[in-house]
């Protein structure tokens, strides 16, 4: 049995991974009929929702960050953890992975124009982006290799 399905999720938690944990924040819940916690943590000038879920082996894991002292941090978090589901196999059905390519970059081709060949986001041009390492200035020449998110 891996450790992760050893270990309870209080336990998990309270492994060392969240900075500024407060321990006595920490509790067992269930979401979505899922095995979960959560816990509150601050730090700096952020306070934190901590939610981790199990399905099998696998743990999800769910940071929702405020400002210190900020009345969303509850509700935020709430409908975060709210949204969190298995889904059916039905729906795992109809799903089309998408993967990271590396494609060329030919004569005429801009960020705009690779960007826009994205599939998975609204945010084209800033996953692009990102992906890539450029900035708001950069630019690309033909023959340059860059990755986009295609099925």
């Amino acid at each position: 049995m891996a450790d992760a399905e050893r270990r309870s999720l209080s336990n998990y938690i309270s492994s060392g991974w969240v900075t500024g944990l407060l321990p006595e924040t920490i509790r067992e819940i269930t979401v979505n009929g899922l095995e979960a916690a959560t816990a509150r943590a601050s730090a700096e000038r952020w306070d934190f929702d901590i939610t981790v879920i199990r399905i099998g082996p696998q743990i999800f894991r769910f940071l929702t960050a405020v400002p210190k002292g900020s009345a969303v941090l509850t509700p935020t978090a709430d409908k975060l953890r709210a949204s969190f589901r298995r889904i059916t196999p039905q729906e795992a059905a109809t799903l089309k992975p998408l993967r990271v390519r590396v494609v060329t970059v030919g004569p005429g081709d801009t960020i705009g124009t690779l960007s826009a060949r994205m599939m998975g986001t609204d945010r084209k041009l800033e996953l692009f982006r990102l992906i890539n390492a450029l900035g708001p200035t950069s630019t690309v020449q033909a023959g340059n290799k860059v990755k986009i998110i295609s099925e």
